[in-house]
């Protein structure tokens, strides 16, 4: 794993006492100085959040007491300086973009694999926003699209490889400087094909250009 990532605090909370302990052993095993903890009930939950500084909360959306999509996004509004990250036994396109537009940084589906799962919680840790592209669709954007089901599509499928291979990493959550070592280009070369992609998207910026994409292949 990257020894660069800075140090974190992260606080877990799943149904599974012993899913949860496990996820908090494979974090402190990959990243010895992040500061990793499991809460025990939702109530614990609450009480880290007041009193506090956790910079990404990992939370399991099936959870009775959280309320579902609505309880965490009543839960993110109350805390906006934590990051949180749904853990879901659901692993359908629309659960994925319904725990987004609620305002969590990240979806992970509880069947991820162990590398999978620090992954996400790296690029989420160094600023991103993570969510599995097979489940939100934009991974369609690969292949060629016939005929064009929207204006964005047409834009998608326009692009160069290259700046396809960046909107990708892009979508998936990653920050400028990840996508500069995924691909092995300059961060100087990455921000041109961004710059490039927000005008090719009409959109201002990441967040923009990622929802464009997710409407355009929603159907």
């Amino acid at each position: 794993m990257d020894a660069l990532l800075a140090p974190a605090e992260l606080l877990i909370l799943d149904r599974q006492a012993l899913f949860c302990h496990g996820l908090v052993a494979l974090l402190r095993s990959a990243h010895p100085g992040w500061r990793c903890q499991a809460a025990d009930t939702f109530a614990d939950l609450r009480a880290s959040l007041a009193t506090s500084r956790l910079a990404i909360v990992v939370i399991d959306l099936q959870l009775p007491a959280l309320g579902g999509f609505d309880g965490l996004q009543a839960l993110q509004v109350a805390n906006p300086t934590h990051r949180f990250v749904i853990l879901s036994d659901a692993d359908d396109r629309a659960s994925v973009l319904a725990g987004l537009t609620c305002g969590a940084r990240g979806y992970i589906c509880r069947s991820a694999t162990p590398v999978q799962f620090l992954r996400a919680i790296e690029t989420i840790e160094a600023g991103g926003v993570f969510a599995p592209l097979s489940l939100t669709g934009i991974a369609r954007a690969e292949v060629p699209i016939t005929p064009p089901s929207a204006p964005e599509a047409r834009k998608l499928a326009d692009m160069t490889d290259r700046q396809r291979d960046v909107f990708l990493l892009l979508a998936e959550g990653c920050p400028t400087k990840m996508i500069a070592r995924r691909l092995n280009l300059a961060v100087g070369t990455v921000k041109v094909h961004l710059a490039a992609i927000y005008r090719q998207l009409d959109a201002s910026g990441r967040m923009e250009a990622v929802a464009k994409a997710h409407r355009a292949f929603a159907s």
